[in-house]
């Protein structure tokens, strides 16, 4: 037992180095060279973070504000903050220190995840490192072999470093553990694996929402090749876990991040809404999985390989079917090549062992040797590899920067249309707010989407300025197609020439400003200009057009509007009867505003922004403050409950009797072995 477990551990450790090794340019960057990669997002939460550490209510700085849990799942984030504070390093350097780690540990957990349910330390052991050197995607999929850039290249690392996946990565390294920790809760009576798997459960969800899905997944396909007795134990266990868990990540993922992504889920990178082709392709999927459930099960081949045959089938189908057919079974089925690599590996690696085991020892001799060249010279070929893809950039060559401190210099603390990749980079190298920003599917405000595609699409240059100013952005930002922006998102950059004041041209980049009276984003209107219809569309523009004209006209008094923290601000105004002050920040229950020391009314309007009607009638100074409202108090006290039951359960579980397994690993690694 000792020489297995210091086996075992010398496993691990070599994977450890090769990935480190793999990952070791990463651990030098600070800025990458790659542009396109939404990295930057990533790098500004967590900068906001270490630099407001508590004051996580709210969002100021993307979509016209939102909570702060819908800036993105925060589990990554609070550990590059974290790592920020304590080294004293730029947020930039600590994350590509953090995700090259985490990376690094990915092939470790996928190792001890084969091993721990297969109890075949060889077998798992090159499947940990054929994942450390080789992607099955890349093989398959023409697409994804094109981006990648060949075959044999490692497409999980192309992602994170070209792409920016930080937090797809994370929860990829977590999957495996959260995997083993749940076989153990459900193989046992151990309290401990329970909490253990609700934990990692946890750490997936808040990590990605890929990972989410993927977790859900694999739970499913190992109940179906183990069947654990008696059969309706183990589904309520995981029930149970599942949760107990989302209780204890509530405030994170609230309710308002919830109605977010149902809302923008089907939308966000594509169309991925269900159509006829999606229902007919999620039969006959479904169909194809039964049916290798039930060829598995009468071939009496070992549970463990019936788990990874039907794990690796699910995402490979997901994968497919868009990239063959372009039909979307889930939202962003591309986005689980990921997962695909390492179920489909995992089913290819185990599933070829059982042949082997059938076969002479020198032929299996044979094909383990050349096996394992194969690999040394993929991890050889992948060292190199990532010696070529990592590479770093000074920030001041960036267009993104200079469009940042630009606006920084001369328009400091105003919001600003930013557009395609500097949309990405904009908030790690400045504090001002931009009009859209971050990752549109946990947007709350429901209208932007539309106004941001309207902006950039349409041909109109008026339609275009008045949803500007209905959003209180004071310039624009836009790529030319001969700029270093990767996206260039507008459809017609020269839109606003003539039209709009030119305030900065570097090539064929300009910033453009937006005429208005008041930098501020707070506005004394009469009730009547406040915009009651939501538009059907960005062509729609009838029902904002009074709001607009009421924003522009000199009669109103000005306000003025200033941010005291993450959460909180002020704003002093003359108010009379009949009129309102307008602020261009979306609405949320969560928001309260105080007059004279008396609650004010806050409500939205049509198109997601801030309405107050003050009973102060003269000057007035209303504080505004975010708290979350209702849904903040509900979900930290659904957390503070789940936390008492998980440690009531492990305190009663810690004074019982050395606990029976009801199905011992030992029995079901019989089961996983072939017969």
């Amino acid at each position: 037992m000792r020489f297995r477990r210091s086996l075992v551990l010398l496993c691990a450790l070599v994977l450890l180095v090769v990935n480190l090794i793999v990952a070791a340019p990463l651990f030098g960057v600070e800025y990458s060279a790659y542009n396109g990669s939404i990295e930057g997002t990533f790098i500004a939460i967590a900068r906001v973070m270490a630099q407001h550490p508590g004051d996580w209510k709210w969002w100021p700085l993307w979509n016209a504000g939102m909570p702060f849990e819908n800036a993105y799942l925060p589990l990554l984030h609070w550990m590059v903050a974290a790592f920020s504070v304590l080294t004293g390093w730029s947020a930039a350097r600590s994350f590509h220190i953090v995700t090259a780690g985490v990376y690094a540990f990915s092939a470790v957990a996928v190792f001890w995840m084969a091993l721990a349910i297969s109890r075949r330390l060889a077998v798992s052991f090159v499947a940990g490192l054929a994942y450390s050197c080789f992607s099955v995607s890349a093989l398959l999929v023409p697409a994804i072999r094109a981006d990648a850039g060949g075959a044999l290249n490692l497409r999980r690392l192309h992602i994170l470093v070209y792409w920016g996946e930080a937090p797809h990565t994370l929860a990829l390294a977590l999957l495996p553990v959260a995997i083993v920790c749940f076989v153990h809760a459900l193989t046992t009576n151990a309290v401990k694996w329970k909490i253990l798997a609700g934990v990692l459960a946890a750490a997936v969800v808040l990590s990605n929402a890929f990972g989410m899905v993927a977790l859900g997944v694999a739970l499913l396909c190992w109940l179906l090749a183990f069947r654990p007795q008696p059969w309706w134990k183990a589904p309520l266990t995981v029930a149970a876990i599942a949760v107990v868990s989302y209780c204890w990540t509530a405030p994170w993922l609230s309710p308002s991040m919830i109605r977010a992504i149902r809302m923008n889920a089907s939308t966000a990178g594509g169309d991925f809404r269900y159509k006829a082709a999606s229902w007919i392709a999620l039969a006959i999927l479904s169909g194809g999985y039964m049916l290798l459930w039930l060829i598995l099960r009468r071939a009496d081949i070992a549970a463990h390989v019936q788990f990874f045959a039907l794990f690796g089938y699910v995402l490979t189908a997901i994968v497919v079917t868009w990239y063959v057919w372009e039909v979307a079974v889930i939202p962003q089925p591309s986005r689980y090549q990921l997962e695909m690599d390492l179920a489909l590996l995992l089913a290819v690696v185990f599933g070829a062992a059982t042949i082997l085991d059938r076969l002479p020892r020198r032929v299996r001799f044979a094909v383990v040797v050349a096996v394992l060249i194969g690999l040394a010279l993929e991890t050889v070929h992948s060292v190199s590899y990532a010696r070529g893809l990592i590479r770093s950039v000074e920030p001041g060559s960036l267009i993104e920067y200079k469009i940042a401190k630009w606006m920084d210099r001369n328009r400091p603390g105003e919001r600003a249309f930013i557009a395609g990749s500097s949309s990405y980079l904009y908030n790690v190298f400045t504090d001002n707010p931009q009009f859209q920003g971050g990752h549109i599917q946990f947007a709350v405000n429901p209208f932007i989407p539309g106004v941001v595609y309207q902006i950039q699409s349409g041909r109109s240059a008026e339609v275009s300025v008045l949803w500007l100013k209905a959003f209180g952005a004071h310039a624009v930002s836009v790529s030319g197609p001969n700029t270093p922006d990767f996206y260039k998102a507008f459809a017609n950059p020269r839109k606003f020439d003539g039209v709009l004041p030119l305030l900065w041209r570097e090539g064929d980049e300009a910033i453009y400003e937006v005429p208005s009276r008041s930098p501020s984003l707070a506005h004394v209107i009469p009730a009547a200009a406040v915009v009651k219809r939501t538009p059907i569309h960005g062509l729609d523009i009838g029902p904002v057009e009074p709001y607009v004209a009421a924003l522009d006209d000199s009669r109103y008094p000005l306000a003025t509007f200033q941010w005291k923290g993450m959460s909180e601000a002020e704003i002093r105004a003359t108010v009379e009867r009949g009129q309102v002050v307008a602020v261009q920040v979306t609405y949320d229950p969560g928001w309260e505003a105080y007059a004279n020391g008396k609650r004010q009314p806050v409500r939205g309007d049509a198109i997601g922004l801030m309405v107050i009607e003050p009973d102060c009638h003269g000057p007035c100074e209303i504080s505004l403050r975010y708290t979350g409202g209702k849904d903040r108090v509900v979900t930290r006290a659904m957390s503070l409950a789940a936390m008492l039951v998980a440690l009531a359960f492990g305190w009663l579980g810690g004074h019982r009797p050395a606990s029976r397994r009801w199905r011992s690993m030992r029995s079901i690694a019989a089961r996983s072995s072939p017969r």
